[in-house]
């Protein structure tokens, strides 16, 4: 093995982007700073094609691995910043006291989840997901003046720090079993040896804390408060980056470092699943607001995923990964014609959407499409990733969580549905137009476009997931 830090081009860039803006932040003046995300959106772009060019192999002595999992992740991180770059020019109006800072954060974010995707040890895997942390941290508590966004970056400084201690606590035992924090080794020690007492209980505390990152239970309880209090550009970063980021993480060490003993981590994970399903889907009934909803979802989209990840097979991880991908459109398609409503009517609320069919067309849609396919209404694309997801459970014996899965989608129609009803079928609270600039308007005809694309036609993506997913069995 070698050091090979060429393999780190694409992480060096979003790197060197993200210092160029603080250095940049110094010298320009006061002001809007929608230049800066045009920034981030361009080199997104040139990262992702640098990305695709390079070849596979490791770098840093083995702790880096550029493989077709780590691609397929770091491409669909790069398309979720790209898009929450544009979520925030959209939403700057909204941040007082403005600062550069929080476009170079989302960068910083984004490296740490391009290093997450690539790594193959226990120790650069949590210095990773920390480097995560500790930016949303930041961005979730950035505008500091609003009461409820300071009460949300407490809840989720907090609870993160908790999960974090259950996460190093987990990984000692795993490393004290097996004598080793590389995920190769790992995996030829507990397939050699076998599992143990210690192995079990580092296991339990390893998925626990991880079930902070993905927003499941029982460390989900930031999730309602954080996506309604956070700037909703940060929102929208939780929502679909942050959950990729943890499911990465999840499948390389569940799947690949212990796959072997699934029998002692098959009830855990299965019980996390099931749970969140039924937590998040019944607690997203009485939601008045979208945010808060949609938060609630999110724990029950981690407990679909979580069933995947119990299924331990290549339809179950080719189907995490379907999922996350059509996910990321639904989530950040939804947020950019909800910022684009709350730039003209300043609320988030169910009741305040009612008639917003009447007034931007486009925008109504665009919510239509993106809830339905969260919801797994066919021929959108949430209903193939929930079917993938449900057939692998199916394949695998797993009934109980099937039946679940099927019942909490039944429910997710109905609170998205309302929604939807408020939007159409309600008189609308004002009449004025909502007038949507040309480029939004094409970025968001192009989300709906693969949302529904990805519903009716998702052989080319489920084939190369699939075969993706192979390489980790």
């Amino acid at each position: 093995m070698e050091m090979n830090v060429g393999r780190l081009i694409p992480e060096f860039i979003m790197l060197g982007g993200a210092f160029a803006l603080l250095i940049l932040e110094l010298f320009v003046p006061k002001g809007s700073r929608k230049w800066a995300g045009v920034f981030g959106i361009c080199l997104s772009v040139v990262t992702a094609v640098v990305l695709l060019t390079q070849g596979y192999g490791t770098a840093l002595f083995g702790l880096f691995v550029q493989d077709a999992v780590s691609v397929y992740f770091k491409l669909l991180f790069l398309i979720v910043i790209a898009l929450v770059f544009y979520l925030t020019i959209l939403y700057e109006r909204h941040i007082e006291n403005w600062r550069g800072e929080f476009y170079s954060l989302i960068l910083f974010c984004a490296v740490g989840f391009m290093f997450l995707a690539s790594s193959t040890d226990f120790i650069g895997f949590y210095v990773s997901l920390e480097l995560v942390a500790i930016t949303l941290y930041i961005l979730a508590a950035f505008t500091r003046e609003k009461s409820k966004t300071v009460e949300a970056g407490i809840k989720y400084l907090v609870m993160g720090a908790l999960a974090s201690g259950f996460l190093l606590y987990g990984i000692s035992f795993i490393y004290g079993t097996t004598g080793s924090t590389a995920f190769s080794e790992v995996a030829a020690q507990v397939a050699s040896n076998g599992g143990n007492g210690y192995l079990a209980i580092g296991l339990i505390f390893t998925v626990i804390g991880l079930t902070f990152k993905v927003s499941a239970l029982p460390f989900h309880i930031w999730a309602p408060d954080v996506y309604e209090g956070a700037p909703t550009p940060v929102t929208a970063l939780l929502a679909a980056g942050s959950k990729a980021a943890g499911f990465i993480v999840i499948i390389r060490i569940l799947l690949t470092a212990l796959g072997s003993v699934r029998s002692e981590w098959l009830v855990v994970v299965s019980v996390i699943s099931g749970a969140s399903m039924l937590f998040g889907n019944l607690g997203a009934m009485p939601q008045k607001d979208t945010k808060r909803m949609i938060a609630y979802a999110g724990i029950g989209s981690a407990g679909y995923l979580f069933m995947a990840v119990a299924a331990a097979s290549t339809l179950g991880a080719g189907a995490i990964m379907y999922y996350l991908a059509t996910y990321a459109f639904a989530i950040t398609g939804s947020f950019i014609a909800l910022v684009y409503f709350f730039n003209s009517d300043g609320s988030y609320t169910i009741e305040s959407l009612a008639g917003l069919s009447r007034r931007s067309p486009l925008l109504a849609i665009t919510i239509f499409i993106g809830f339905l396919s969260l919801a797994g209404v066919p021929p959108l694309g949430g209903f193939i990733a929930k079917f993938y997801i449900i057939a692998a459970a199916v394949q695998q014996g797993l009934w109980a969580l099937a039946v679940i899965g099927v019942l909490m989608a039944v429910v997710a129609m109905y609170y998205f549905l309302i929604v939807i009803r408020s939007v159409y079928l309600r008189p609308p609270v004002k009449t004025d137009k909502i007038k949507v600039d040309n480029f939004t308007r094409v970025l968001l005809y192009g989300i709906n476009a693969v949302t529904v694309i990805l519903g009716i036609y998702p052989g080319p993506l489920t084939d190369w997931v699939m075969q993706i997913a192979g390489t980790l069995f």
